[in-house]
């Protein structure tokens, strides 16, 4: 019984020190799903397991920002976003698209 216990202890170690692994997987958020001419368009990272994000707006601006802001110039257009996060390694980027269609 007492080693069992001491292997039990020694395990639960070695799980709390043990970060999850796995590869970034990217997602973009937004506050709502139907979006008109008059409104600001609000995205966030709701990615996991990244360390480092970068926003592609419609227009070619950049950021890294976790919340990102967009006033769509036009109505009845489709606008895309990209967003790309990186693992702590920064080796690869993975990538997330979101395309948002905005009513009169």
């Amino acid at each position: 019984m007492k080693y069992t216990f001491i292997i039990l202890a020694f395990l639960a170690v070695i799980a709390v020190g043990c970060k999850k692994k796995g590869e970034p997987y990217p997602r973009i958020c937004t506050d709502k799903n139907d979006y008109r001419i008059v409104d600001t368009i609000r995205l966030e990272n709701c990615s996991e397991r990244y360390t480092k994000q970068r926003w592609v707006m419609p227009d070619g601006s950049q950021s890294t920002a976790a919340y990102v802001y967009f006033v769509p110039p036009t109505a009845a257009t489709s606008y895309t976003f990209r967003l790309y996060v990186t693992d702590e390694d920064f080796v690869q980027e993975y990538e997330a698209v979101k395309t948002i269609y905005v009513n009169p």
